[in-house]
């Protein structure tokens, strides 16, 4: 079988697991995408990594992985990565989920919870591939991931003599020469135990997330970029690239995609944009749950999973003021759950919080996995907040890319259950407005505009090639879409004097892209530049008092509205 055969035979495969999840009704509450845990435990053990000195990213790996197996039977143990996991550790307390917290040393946690694990998995610090591999294995079969620089104190059989060789392995002794020997052994070993709920593309150095992907036995794979190929002479990205679309299509449409497609300095790995083009082509929708640049890589949803939350939203009445500019903010990248964990709370608990209105992207995967956090966001939202759907339904796609590996005659059915599920999740968020990433053909845009509920359309992610002045505003399907009007100011904004020319630069760009007739109704563009509150309330002040901020589930009703209302 030629590779274009194996395509459309795995094609042909998870389209016919796509005819039986469609044809299965979407309960409002017995439903998920993401596998969840079950409840937190009362009483959660927790344990400081940042007490970690020797061999401290070996023991992140190696606890993170013991936690997915310590929670699969019921949440009780919590790591603090970083501040912002105690700061969510005490939430999950003030919300009630747990009722008390017990503080560990690292030899506590190996007396308390390394009983009853029967195995090791040593990886190959040689192949870096074998730290994904061993993370799967720790999943399906159950045992400890360790470097061999820790292995020695855990005193479990590793699969060498004297301990017999069906138990544990020390994925050394496979002497493989490329980190695609390692993926392709173990798909062979394993693919059948994994789950076909979600898969992952996962940095082998991110540690964090280990622990929801060993729990619910989660596929993982990773693609090295060109440029890794220097620095690593086990990778092959042209390789490991083919072997990825491979897997991506033997599992089912329809699923998220986990982890991220570049390496946290975004000097490794495929890249965003060819990453998130894969994934989008074999109809993966990107949650991005590790470190992108901005926002580090998500721990603890093996906890974070077990909770539950509902989450309205009620749209205050505003008035059309016919000779001025009325405009939305619309703060990007909430389709990451990374941002959830780290800047969102960051934004949120900043003094300034709630002097502008701003709409916040959420990724409704979000529900699933971290719902609790996201309690605190609706619960902390001030009246100019607003929560809209990002990015294009359930996840971060290429609209047009999307299913196209996918035979002509199962795209169609593939997008109508992505619709499907977007629906049922953007009530989920109780959101009327959908954000998009890019300009698509039209009749994808229309499906999208004729969506239940759906209110309004802010599309792109920033000022796209195709937007001119006549286009800020159209109407697709009897929905009002309002396209960005500003480029970025670029990408970091760490210092007050890069905030500043910032804010100077969105001040011009708004201007300049201001249409002449009055009413008009602008999406103003936030991106990650975004890095204080005071910035947006700077950019609103440089307006003046002809532009008027308002959320975005109101702009619209104002456009709607006759000028003489």
């Amino acid at each position: 079988m030629n590779r274009r055969e194996f395509i459309e035979t795995a094609a042909a495969f998870s389209a016919t697991q796509l005819v039986a999840r469609a044809s299965a009704p979407l309960g409002e509450n017995d439903f998920h995408v993401c596998p969840k845990s079950r409840a937190p435990a009362r009483t959660l053990c927790a344990f400081r990594t940042g007490d970690l000195t020797s061999y401290s990213w070996e023991m992140r790996l190696t606890l993170s992985c013991l936690q997915g197996l310590v929670n699969r039977s019921q949440p009780q143990f919590y790591l603090i990565h970083d501040r912002y996991d105690e700061l969510w550790l005490d939430w999950l307390q003030e919300r009630g989920d747990v009722d008390k917290v017990v503080w560990l040393e690292i030899g506590e946690v190996f007396e308390r919870f390394l009983p009853g694990i029967p195995q090791m998995f040593i990886i190959d610090p040689a192949v870096p591939a074998t730290i994904n591999v061993a993370t799967m294995l720790a999943g399906v079969r159950g045992g400890l991931v360790a470097a061999p620089g820790t292995a020695d104190q855990f005193n479990l059989p590793m699969g060498v003599i004297p301990d017999s060789s069906t138990v544990g392995l020390d994925l050394r002794s496979f002497g493989w020469k490329k980190d695609i020997d390692a993926y392709r052994w173990a798909f062979q070993q394993l693919s059948g135990q994994l789950s076909k709920q979600a898969i992952a593309i996962l940095a082998p150095q991110e540690a964090a997330l280990r622990d929801y992907l060993v729990e619910f036995k989660i596929p993982i794979l990773w693609i090295s970029g060109p440029q890794d190929e220097d620095r690593n002479p086990k990778a092959s990205s042209e390789q490991e690239f083919q072997f990825a679309r491979e897997i991506l299509m033997q599992w089912p449409p329809n699923i998220p995609c986990l982890g991220w497609t570049t390496s946290g300095d975004k000097t490794g790995g495929i890249g965003e944009t060819p990453g998130v083009r894969l994934a989008s082509q074999c109809a993966k929708y990107t949650a991005c749950t590790a470190f992108d640049a901005y926002s580090p890589t998500v721990g603890n949803l093996s906890v974070h999973s077990g909770t539950t939350a509902t989450f309205k939203q009620a749209v205050p009445p505003v008035t059309l003021e016919p000779k001025k500019i009325h405009l939305a903010l619309i703060r990007s990248d909430g389709d990451g759950l990374n941002f959830h964990r780290h800047y969102y709370r960051k934004l949120f608990d900043d003094p300034k919080h709630g002097s502008v209105p701003i709409g916040w992207q959420i990724g409704p995967t979000a529900t699933d996995l971290h719902p609790d956090l996201l309690d605190y966001y609706y619960r902390h939202a001030r009246p100019g907040d607003s929560f809209l759907n990002a990015l294009t339904g359930m996840g971060y796609i290429h609209e047009d890319d999307y299913a196209l590996n996918y035979p002509p005659e199962q795209q169609a059915q593939v997008w109508k259950e992505y619709l499907r599920l977007s629906s049922l999740y953007r009530g989920r968020l109780d959101a009327s407005i959908l954000s998009t990433y890019s300009e698509m053909q039209p009749d994808r845009f229309a499906s999208l505009a004729r969506g239940l509920g759906i209110q309004g359309i802010f599309a792109n992610y920033g000022r796209s090639h195709a937007t001119t002045l006549d286009n800020l505003l159209t109407v697709v399907e009897g929905t009002p879409v309002f396209r960005a009007i500003n480029r970025p100011p670029g990408p970091f904004t760490f210092t007050s004097s890069a905030r500043r020319d910032a804010e100077f630069f969105m001040v011009n760009e708004i201007k300049r892209w201001t249409p002449l007739q009055r009413p008009c109704f602008l999406h103003v563009f936030l991106a990650n530049w975004l890095t204080s509150m005071e910035m947006a309330e700077n950019i609103v002040r440089g307006l003046g008092d002809e532009y008027v901020v308002v959320r975005p589930d109101q702009l619209p009703q104002l456009c709607k509205r006759p000028t003489g209302g």
